[in-house]
């Protein structure tokens, strides 16, 4: 009886901590009903808010990107992504960084670059003692395997050499 409260109860916690965008919070609270620009408009008036809530930095900053990018997230590909937790992706990912406006490409954040990881001598070793122990491995089943068909009595498979027609359907 008490499994499926408790079920309910562990979603209900899941779904409060994964949060969609950096405005999740303060849009449950003051709009829990919109969605979309009609979150943005009603996040940036208070006088709309069901419930008065204080917008966090982060979520000033999600409000400012939006005003930024109008252009971007008025139709086209980031269309009807608005205030959702694609917005971001939306313009980093799908737009060509070309048809992004210089104020919204300079509004975005910077991307990390890609730092190559710096090994040390006694971590490739260790690699490189692993990869042979892998291969000696893969080489002591092999030819255990053949040993068993041996003693089986099944012939060893030689590969078939399939000829070609010169027609449609060889490489099938």
């Amino acid at each position: 009886m008490h499994q499926p409260r408790a079920l309910v109860l562990l979603a209900a916690a899941l779904l409060q901590s994964v949060r969609a965008h950096p405005c999740d919070p303060e849009a449950m609270k003051a709009c829990p009903f919109d969605g979309g620009k009609a979150l943005g408009v009603c996040l940036s008036t208070p006088a709309k808010h069901e419930e008065k809530v204080e917008i966090s930095a982060a979520c000033k900053d999600f409000m400012q990107l939006h005003e930024t990018c109008t252009a971007e997230f008025a139709g086209g590909t980031c269309g009807g992504v608005a205030f959702t937790e694609d917005a971001l992706l939306c313009l980093t990912s799908w737009m060509n960084p070309k048809d992004l406006s210089e104020a919204c490409t300079a509004a975005l954040p910077k991307k990390e670059e890609a730092k190559e990881e710096e090994v040390d001598e006694a971590t490739l070793l260790k690699r490189a003692k692993r990869k042979h122990a892998r291969n000696k491995a893969a080489e002591q089943v092999r030819k255990l395997n053949e040993k068993n068909d041996k003693k089986a009595g099944k012939p060893s498979k030689p590969k078939k050499k399939r000829k070609s027609s010169g027609g449609y359907g060889d490489d099938l």
